[in-house]
């Protein structure tokens, strides 16, 4: 991955930064397989997630409980399990399991720490905004404190995944900043990219 420095970033005008998680603050290579193999008894249902997210991403739910009732219908109408065994699944199993698995393998990249200590240092804002939740317990797998960043939010919180453009909308009402005040670090152009372009947003790919 591309070492990011803050020269890379232009801040004039600039009161905020927000980073994607997976794939952007650590290198999540190999990530869909060591879930897998290490819940091989759900290995249809990791990929019924994933794909089912595919089928949503960027649809307008509103709000939290919307989306996840949404998401876990659909896995149950395809895995002929129930509602609740589903989202039991997801909560007590599938994120407990991920946190694991980045404990174990993933760090965050070097370049995170010292990049964020500057953004603050020069008065900027930081965000983490990502498609999964257990945001702060991703990050603290990582070896990254939570309080490092000044939000840390979701997108299903917000009521829905990249790249539906109000998500980034509301996110800016969080942090109080305007999209022109504002510049999004990911590492996906289709999801990260799209959906901060689409909110007016500069996008910066690593």
């Amino acid at each position: 991955m591309k070492e990011l420095k803050i020269e890379d970033i232009d801040l004039t005008g600039i009161k905020a930064v927000i980073f994607d998680l997976d794939g952007t603050l650590y290198d999540n290579s190999w990530l869909p397989l060591r879930l897998i193999m290490g819940d091989p008894k759900h290995a249809f249902m990791l990929a019924l997630e994933r794909h089912v997210r595919h089928l949503i991403q960027g649809q307008e739910f509103g709000d939290a409980d919307t989306f996840y009732r949404t998401l876990f219908t659909h896995i149950s109408e395809r895995q002929n399990v129930s509602y609740l065994d589903a989202k039991e699944w997801y909560f007590g199993k599938y994120m407990p399991l991920t946190i694991s698995i980045l404990e174990k393998h993933y760090k965050a990249e070097k370049f995170v720490t010292p990049l964020i200590s500057e953004l603050k240092q020069r008065g900027v804002k930081t965000a983490v905004f990502s498609d999964y939740s257990c945001v702060e317990e991703k990050l603290r797998a990582i070896g990254l404190d939570p309080q490092l960043f000044d939000f840390c939010e979701a997108a299903p919180d917000l009521g829905g995944l990249k790249p539906n453009r109000n998500l980034f909308l509301r996110l800016l009402d969080v942090i109080d900043a305007t999209p022109q005040e504002t510049v999004f670090v990911g590492d996906r152009e289709d999801t990260d990219g799209r959906g901060a372009k689409a909110a007016g947003i500069r996008f910066i790919k690593v």
